[in-house]
C-alpha cells in the first residue's frame, strides 16, 4: 500500500507541476500580447475594414495644414523644434484619422494643428 500511495503522490505532483507550467505560460501569453494598431481591425467599429479614399475636405484642410508649416518652418528659430515636433505628430494623426474614413476626428485634428501653429507664430510676433 505505501508504494501505491508513493506512486500516486508522485503522479499528482507530475500533475500538479504541469497544470502549473501550462497556466504560467498562458499568462504570460496574455500579458506580452500587444495588439497592432495598424491593422484594419482598428476600423471594425466604423463599419469598415481597410483604408478608404481621402474626402476632398480632408484634402483641403492638409493642403491648407501643410502650406501652415511651411510658412512656420521658414522662421525656423532655436526654440521651434517642439512645436514642429508636435505639429508634425498632429499632421500625420490627423492624416491617419482622415485614411481610415475618420473624417470628424481628422478635421478636429486639423484645426487643432492650425491653432497650435498660430498661438505660436503669434509668441513670436509673427502674423
Amino acid at each position: 500500500m505505501a508504494i501505491g500511495e508513493r506512486q500516486l503522490e508522485r503522479r499528482l505532483s507530475n500533475l500538479t507541476i504541469f497544470a502549473t507550467s501550462i497556466l504560467v505560460a498562458a499568462a504570460v501569453a496574455v500579458l506580452a500580447w500587444q495588439p497592432d494598431p495598424d491593422t484594419a481591425s482598428m476600423a471594425l467599429n466604423t463599419g469598415t475594414t481597410g483604408p478608404t479614399p481621402v474626402s476632398q475636405q480632408c484634402r483641403e484642410a492638409d493642403r491648407a495644414a501643410v502650406a501652415d508649416l511651411a510658412r512656420f518652418l521658414g522662421r525656423n528659430g532655436s526654440t521651434d523644434a517642439p512645436v514642429l515636433e508636435r505639429a508634425v505628430h498632429m499632421l500625420n494623426l490627423a492624416r491617419r484619422h482622415c485614411f481610415y474614413d475618420w473624417n470628424g476626428r481628422g478635421l478636429d485634428d486639423y484645426q487643432w494643428l492650425r491653432r497650435w501653429l498660430g498661438e505660436h507664430s503669434w509668441d513670436s510676433g509673427e502674423r
